[in-house]
């Protein structure tokens, strides 16, 4: 197919899979024609191929070797169904300290690491909870919406799994960045999770929250009752490395724990 009958639809689409495409020329996604079509615009520098059936548009006058493609927008397609969440949603929002080395991506099926051109991708099981009101919202990424963790979900995932933060100190580096929260939503979105451990970091971090976020004491007592009974470890905390946070039933480590008040 001709170029400028594509290119509408490669304006419109900076990255897209088999089945957009096909449709787009009115064909069925498994026509021999399609493969055709694909191939030629492969071959004459029209898009460039991401992973099987995903492919990204390349601009009028660019170059399709050193074209960059967006990450994020490209991750978002690796999968039916994939929403872009954890460190990567962080990221999309704004608040995250350091730039992730891949796109997290929370999708059914198995979890694998994806090596894809220009980027890698890693595909985590969907956390307890995702269906719940507020979990998930759709941002514009070069005009096209794409399915990302609400912040508020975003947290209460990442206090669940902080290794997907790149660890504790990062999470809370990142965490510092963020201005406003809303609370009732945090806590609906941690009490979904059903983690007690989780419950209780961010009851902590919200105890902590500097003036400027308006948490109130009210706000972060309605956390207690979601936290543990019995102390546990969290943030990388270890036996022999850790201190108890009474209050929150939890064992941190020191520096974290310290770090504002060390200037770290």
């Amino acid at each position: 197919m001709p170029r400028q009958l594509s290119a509408p639809f490669f304006s419109d689409a900076p990255v897209f899979d088999r089945a957009q495409y096909a449709k787009a020329v009115g064909r069925e996604t498994g026509d021999r024609v399609v493969s055709a079509m694909l191939e030629q615009h492969l071959k004459a520098g029209n898009i460039r191929r991401i992973a099987r059936g995903v492919f990204a548009s390349v601009p009028k006058h660019a170059d399709a070797a050193t074209w960059s493609v967006d990450r994020f927008l490209a991750a978002s397609k690796l999968r039916h169904g994939g929403v872009i969440g954890y460190h990567s949603a962080l990221e999309l929002h704004g608040y995250a300290y350091t730039e992730g080395q891949d796109v997290q991506v929370i999708a059914e099926g198995h979890p694998l690491t994806l090596h894809a051109e220009g980027l890698t991708c890693r595909f985590v099981r969907p956390p307890k909870g995702l269906n719940t009101p507020g979990a998930v919202e759709r941002i514009d990424r070069l005009g096209v919406f794409i399915p990302v963790t609400t912040l508020e979900r975003t947290l209460a995932d990442l206090f669940d799994r902080p290794g997907l933060a790149g660890g504790g100190e990062e999470l809370l580096n990142s965490l510092d960045l963020i201005t406003r929260v809303d609370v009732t939503r945090l806590r609906s979105q941690v009490a979904a999770i059903g983690n007690a451990t989780a419950a209780a970091v961010c009851g902590w971090w919200l105890e902590r929250a500097p003036p400027e976020m308006r948490v109130s004491k009210e706000a972060v007592d309605s956390f207690r009752p979601l936290a543990p009974t019995q102390p546990r470890y969290a943030l990388g905390a270890k036996p022999g490395d850790a201190k108890l946070v009474p209050g929150w039933k939890i064992f941190l480590p020191p520096s974290l724990i310290n770090r504002r008040f060390e200037g770290t």
